[in-house]
């Protein structure tokens, strides 16, 4: 009876069902074993050998049970005390035990009951996965493959039997994690025994109502997904209540409790509150797919994306851009925090901006969009937050994790945070220090990288000296962290606070002053509404066209006067660019409209200073340098963050191979004015670089197209219709 040659050996499936026969189906179909079956119906054991699933049928006696290698038990949970009394006198200590219900508790209690104290080689199981269909016919060898088989081994299980059956789940193409018995059985009654409690009563419910005859005629696709599992197998379901009862009436308390908070939200019509719960819920569903998705068909490989542009004549016309993007991020988080309903218009909600509102979303705060870049955010407090489902995923925004990571260390819950890509492998010491200072309760991986885990906290005010020149992010974060302190927090910095965020933070009722010695107090916070000025990225970026095309005439309106917008645009009216406000200064941004028309760049200058304070723009403006007459310089490159240095040096790359004439030298950028031919750029998938390449193209004597540009696409998806609105001849192809 024994087949040494094969991996597994011999295999008893004990219930020749649907789970049982896809198990053994598998097995057998790989050549992974010798397959045997036990099954009180004769009919389906007769089945099981004409259809392929299993080699031999087989009795539960000592010549069957002896010979095991793997016995799978494939019974109602109800009837396992019954098959493992049967098999006791034969078992082998060798012999893996394992079973496949829905319940864990239950079933070591009859292994407990049968044996005095469940055996070292009987370890329980469950493979999440099935459908409506029973019986050895609906055998499919692949139903576990993408699906989660859940092992929960016991204080005393044999290691070496716990791997074969690990082995044995990964070969029937299950991911398998461990989980102790209790912990399952709660789990797998939220996850699945009350959503087929819910089907099968109301199903029964409808079908006895008064008018069920029209109830059933005019139902349609929510009733019907709704409802499926009520199709499921009542004799199994009926045993998987009774066995798991505790967890199940547990569970089933707080979902009725939640039910009558709905109950009373519609008697009171209470829309904010529907509102809130069906936002919370889909978050949460949502986040439910993303990991389906992800364990079904794996990570979502990036295409390749690259954007040709031909020589532009030149740009004309009237254009709004969409809001800042960091002041977007900024101004979500602050309206999360505030009490009451704040309206946020022309706000980006591209991008980066994305996992920050999700992120929010996943803590309960309810964001409505109403119109293109308009949000309505009902605020919850600077403690109203709720503890997510799953850990907080930044992905690659590392200004997600800056505005996100100070509020979380202020709240009253336990949360993880963890990210993607080039994030993962990202110190964050100042921003990990800071927060620290001020009494978090964080760790981190090693070298201060993702993940961080958060816990409760009583934060102190800080006075602190942020370190060297410290980014914006960081200084929001600073601001951030005060608002969790009792008392007023000062730090210091050797920038100033940019005038921009100063006046989203003074929206909401948090009063920084100072300039470089700064100090944060704040009462309530309050909601507000917003109207957020231009992108400063894309403003300057059109400005630039309109600057470097002959020919050219824009207007841009609803461009911020404030903070480092103006600066930018006074660097360049010095090197002789036409750039004129219009109107009066409105709101709390200053904004205003700007006309720009061609001109003829002299060439420019920045120290190392200045060449901070534009760092996010640095790209841009030595394009601009390239086309601008005589040379132009850029010291302090090398004091900058290394990621800034990796974009010049991209940079300096891809204008070299055109036909550019840039050095990269000593830390110092030296550009010689003029008009390279044109070909293929490389940005090596950044999108600020990509940005910059862009418009080098535009004015290249022959064009140029740019590659790598995927996430440009993914922090401006309407670039296309930009440049068509600009005029800019530009095709993206994928």
């Amino acid at each position: 009876m024994q087949d040494s040659k094969k991996e597994f050996g011999n295999v008893l499936i004990v219930g020749l069902g649907m789970i049982g026969g896809s198990f053994a189906k598998s097995l057998k179909l790989q050549g992974l074993a010798t397959l045997f079956g036990a099954d009180r119906r004769a009919g389906e054991l007769t089945l099981g050998v004409s259809t392929g699933v299993i080699d031999h049928p087989a009795q539960l006696d000592e010549a069957t049970i002896s010979n095991m290698d793997i016995i799978i038990l494939a019974t109602p949970v109800r009837a396992m005390e019954s098959v493992l009394t049967e098999i006791k006198p034969f078992i082998k200590p060798t012999t893996l035990i394992t079973d496949v219900g829905s319940t864990k508790g239950s079933v070591v209690a009859a292994a407990k009951k049968v044996f005095g104290e469940a055996p070292a080689n009987f370890i329980p199981g469950h493979p999440i996965a099935g459908a409506e269909k029973s019986g050895v016919l609906a055998a499919n060898p692949h139903l576990f493959e993408k699906h989660m088989a859940i092992v929960t081994p016991l204080p005393y299980s044999d290691p070496e039997l716990l791997d074969r059956l690990h082995r044995l789940w990964r070969a029937v193409g299950a991911d398998v994690v461990s989980m102790d018995v209790d912990h399952h059985d709660h789990v797998l009654a939220a996850s699945s025994h009350l959503p087929h409690l819910l089907a099968y009563t109301l199903v029964d419910a409808l079908a006895n109502a008064e008018r069920s005859q029209d109830i059933f005629r005019f139902a349609a696709g929510g009733f019907r997904d709704f409802t499926r599992i009520a199709s499921s197998d009542p004799v199994m379901w009926r045993d998987v209540f009774l066995a798991n009862k505790d967890a199940t009436l547990a569970t089933l308390d707080l979902f009725t409790e939640r039910l009558d908070e709905m109950r009373q939200a519609i008697v009171e019509a209470d829309g904010a509150s529907m509102y809130g719960v069906f936002t919370r819920a889909k978050s949460a569903r949502d986040h439910f797919l993303r990991l389906l998705e992800q364990r079904t068909l794996g990570k979502p490989q990036e295409k390749a994306v690259a954007i040709s542009v031909s020589p532009a004549s030149a740009i004309n016309g009237e254009i709004k851009l969409i809001g800042d993007k960091s002041l977007s991020h900024r101004a979500l988080i602050m309206a999360a925090l505030a009490k009451g309903v704040s309206e946020l218009s022309n706000i980006d909600l591209t991008g980066d901006v994305k996992v920050t509102m999700q992120a929010l979303k996943d803590m309960g705060v309810v964001i409505e969009e109403f119109g293109y870049g308009a949000v309505r955010v009902h605020g919850v407090g600077r403690r109203g937050l709720r503890a997510p489902i799953a850990p907080i995923n930044v992905h690659n925004s590392a200004t997600s994790l800056y505005l996100l990571a100070p509020i979380l260390s202020g709240q009253t819950f336990h949360v993880e945070v963890i990210g993607e890509e080039t994030l993962l492998n990202t110190p964050f010491t100042h921003l990990l220090a800071l927060m620290r200072e001020a009494g978090a309760s964080v760790t981190s991986a090693a070298a201060d990288c993702l993940p961080f885990k958060f816990a409760p906290a009583e934060l102190t005010p800080v006075k602190i000296e942020l370190p060297g020149p410290p980014s914006s992010r960081l200084m929001s974060s600073a601001v951030l962290l005060s608002l969790f302190a009792e008392g007023q927090s000062q730090f210091s910095t050797v920038l100033h606070f940019d005038d921009q965020v100063r006046a989203l933070f003074a929206s909401f009722g948090v009063g920084i002053d100072g300039e470089s010695d700064i100090s944060v107090s704040s009462n309530e916070l309050k909601g507000t509404a917003l109207d957020l000025p231009a992108d400063m990225q894309q403003t300057l970026w059109s400005v630039l066209l309109a600057t470097l095309l002959p020919g050219s005439s824009l207007r841009l309106s609803g461009v911020s006067s404030q903070g480092r917008m103006v600066k930018v645009l006074s660097l360049l009216q010095g090197a002789g660019a036409k750039i004129d406000w219009v109107g009066e200064p409105i709101d709390v941004f200053a904004a205003q409209s700007v006309q720009v028309s061609f001109a003829k760049l002299s060439s420019f200058n920045l120290d190392a200073v200045q060449s901070y304070e534009m760092r996010e723009f640095l790209t841009q403006l030595a394009t601009a340098a390239i086309y601008a007459e005589g040379d132009s310089q850029f010291e302090g490159i090398s004091h900058l963050p290394y990621f800034y240095e990796d974009r010049i040096t991209t940079f300096v790359d891809g204008v070299n191979h055109i036909g550019g004439a840039v050095e990269w030298h000593a830390g110092t950028l030296l550009s010689k004015g003029c008009t390279p031919q044109g070909g293929d750029l490389d940005s090596a998938g950044n999108e600020l670089v990509a940005l910059a390449f862009l418009l080098l193209a535009a004015r290249c004597r022959n064009g140029a197209t740019v590659r790598d540009c995927q996430k440009l696409l993914a922090q401006i998806p309407n670039l296309e219709e930009i440049a068509a609105q600009l005029g800019l001849k530009c095709l993206v192809q994928s």
